[in-house]
């Protein structure tokens, strides 16, 4: 898919604005927050102005709302990353309206997917429903935006909040650069980077750096909560199998008494006896 952003945004990477978040300092803090009822960033909240494409939603507000999802319960990051490449297959081979129908069933569970929104976006404007395509679009640039906000991403220390695992990807492509040699590896300050080599269309190559250890955590929270529902589900499993070999042993039958049997040596001395 072409590009739909401008070079505007490697205009507001390289600005000289600081950067407000920081990642180890900050997520915890914020995540929290999205989970207040009483706070301005309570996610409940925030996530119908970002759905009602609320223009005075901020980009803090924005990146709030992409870290308050990392602990939502149909964030799967692999799953979710598989997912979303089957909808970029579709648009790719023209196949606008599935992708329609793929994306309104994905986004109803992931409305802050950077690729989804794009692609929801893509397919509406093929189809010649501008009003539609830019309202997705005007989603998308809300994310884009955030993520911008998050960091500059030329170096690890600054790198970019993603929250998909491959979302440097779409969000390089986005900004019309064209991501390779993709690697994942551990910062200094021990978190999960994805970085890429992007070559932007003065085939210059920038590197940039993307921030994904919550991902990570949120796949092995996810692989050790399935294991305990296994371990339970095992022992309910036995448990119901002792309770019924228990009832089973109560209610079988007493053997029958029965008469003993005479020795024959005594069987015999009756008989003589009769003699």
């Amino acid at each position: 898919m072409k590009p739909l952003f401008t070079a505007i945004f490697l205009l507001i990477l390289f600005s000289a604005e600081g950067q407000p978040f920081n990642y180890k300092r900050d997520f915890k803090t914020i995540l929290e927050k999205t989970k207040d009822k009483n706070d301005s960033l309570y996610y409940n909240t925030l996530i119908k102005r970002y759905l009602e494409n609320d223009p005075t939603l901020t980009k803090a507000e924005t990146l709030a709302l992409l870290i308050g999802f990392t602990e939502n319960k149909y964030y799967k990051p692999v799953k979710d990353m598989e997912t979303e490449k089957e909808i970029i297959e579709l648009n790719d081979n023209g196949y606008y309206e599935e992708a329609l129908e793929e994306t309104e069933k994905y986004l109803k569970t992931h409305p802050l997917s950077l690729s989804a929104t794009k692609e929801r976006s893509y397919a509406y404007y093929q189809l010649k429903k501008r009003d539609s395509a830019e309202y997705f679009m005007d989603l998308n640039d809300k994310i884009m935006q955030a993520m911008i906000y998050s960091g500059k991403g030329r170096k690890p220390e600054t790198a970019i909040f993603s929250l998909g695992l491959i979302d440097g990807d779409y969000f390089l492509a986005n900004a019309g650069m064209t991501p390779s040699k993709q690697t994942t590896f551990t910062d200094k300050s021990r978190l999960l980077m994805y970085g890429a080599d992007a070559l932007t269309d003065e085939n210059a190559h920038l590197d940039f750096y993307f921030v994904i250890q919550h991902a990570k955590d949120k796949i092995e929270s996810d692989e050790i909560a399935e294991k305990q529902k296994n371990k339970k589900l095992e022992a309910a499993k036995n448990k119901r199998i002792q309770k019924i070999k228990s009832k089973k042993g109560k209610n079988e039958p007493e053997p029958a008494l029965t008469e003993p049997e005479q020795p024959e040596k005594e069987i015999e001395a009756a008989d003589s006896t009769k003699n």
